[in-house]
């Protein structure tokens, strides 16, 4: 003979009962989990169930937490083989290519946040902290323990350090169900203060959540800095469907004139798709020039020999403006760091190696790691 919880139980699994009708919200229909959902929810369970007895309560925790699961970003796969691309090792190697885009190193366990402080030597972080290191100086950014750390970033630009927290995520226990429930954001800090915190920064710009419908997502992947400005590359997705992430795009924001007090609005500055060059061929690569303030993508093409023959396209920052590069590029190796060499009416002009994503890069270094060679291309410039 079935127990009045338990006849609840088959209710409530067969559909009869259902408790976020009775809470008053769907999560399957709006977006996300709230804790204050979670207690309306739990309130609806504890109707018509026995008592206070640990039957009932542990169902109620139950039917709270059955359809929460932990909370992940969507990986950010441009590299090597285009979007999507989330198997083998080019997917363990997406993050080791790109150095410039302001990931943070996670350290341990979180905490809650310390207050700020404008002396980095006196600032104790938070454990758990996304970490950074810009300038020469470390800074932090407090995270709550549900955020994805690895996927923060902060980066250095004229006005000070231009920093995004992951937002908080959702996900319904279903593949392509999860998704953000706040938009991305940036934020601007003093440069010299070690704490990221909304508490002691200016919000600039507030990327849109719903990308044209309620089931579909703006992402951020990265941002960069660029002088006066930040270069943000984003895509959208769309919930439950495979292979909905659209190629990402960049859009650039002035921050120093956002310091000012001036509006910030993004101005689109490139579109994978749009401008035609197959970035996966041979050494392609993005570069940020801070001086000058230009963007410049390098690509290759196949020549009647059967060679590779190089491409530059420099993207200025301020203007949208682009030109052909007529001059040599070179690549200049300072332990970690690359830098493309070029010239512009005969002035030398530097940019940081932000984005390598040409399959040769794969390549070279599966041959440096493993030392076999996996494509028959040469590994010489």
């Amino acid at each position: 003979m079935k127990t009045r919880y338990e006849d609840e139980q088959v209710k409530v699994m067969s559909g009869e009962k259902d408790w976020y009708k009775q809470a008053g919200r769907n999560p399957l229909l709006e977006p996300g989990f709230t804790p204050q959902l979670m207690a309306r929810i739990e309130e609806a369970a504890a109707e018509g169930s026995p008592g206070k007895s640990g039957h009932r309560r542990r169902f109620g925790r139950a039917a709270v937490l059955g359809g929460l699961a932990a909370v992940l970003l969507i990986s950010v796969l441009i590299w090597p083989f285009g979007p999507g691309a989330d198997s083998g090792p080019a997917a363990k190697l997406a993050s080791l290519f790109k150095p410039s885009s302001g990931a943070a190193v996670v350290q341990p366990s979180p905490s809650a946040s310390a207050a700020p402080s404008a002396s980095p030597g006196a600032y104790q972080p938070p454990l758990g902290s996304a970490e950074f290191e810009l300038g020469g100086m470390k800074y932090y950014m407090p995270l709550p323990m549900n955020r994805d750390r690895a996927s923060a970033r902060a980066v250095e630009t004229n006005a000070g350090i231009v920093w995004s927290p992951p937002p908080p995520m959702v996900n319904y226990s279903k593949p392509g169900y999860t998704h953000p429930t706040e938009p991305y954001a940036l934020y601007l800090s003093p440069k010299g203060q070690p704490e990221l915190s909304e508490a002691t920064a200016k919000r600039i710009y507030t990327l849109p959540l719903y990308a044209g419908g309620s089931q579909s997502y703006y992402e951020l992947s990265g941002i960069y800095a660029g002088g006066d400005y930040v270069i943000m590359s984003s895509a959208t997705f769309t919930l439950g469907k495979k292979n909905s992430r659209t190629q990402d795009k960049f859009f650039v924001v002035n921050v120093t004139a956002a310091a000012a007090g001036e509006t910030a609005v993004s101005r689109e500055l490139y579109d994978y798709a749009g401008e035609g060059y197959d970035l996966s061929v041979h050494r392609s690569y993005i570069a940020f020039d801070h001086v000058n303030e230009g963007m410049l993508v390098v690509y290759y093409t196949k020549n009647g020999r059967n060679a590779y023959e190089m491409h530059g396209v420099l993207y200025d920052l301020a203007t949208g403006e682009k030109q052909n590069v007529e001059s040599k590029i070179g690549i200049d190796i300072k332990g970690q760091k690359q830098t493309a060499v070029y010239e512009i009416q005969g002035k030398k002009r530097e940019a940081d190696m932000a984005l390598l994503l040409g399959q040769q890069w794969y390549y070279d270094w599966y041959y440096n790691e493993f030392g076999e060679h996996i494509e028959p291309v040469p590994t010489g410039m």
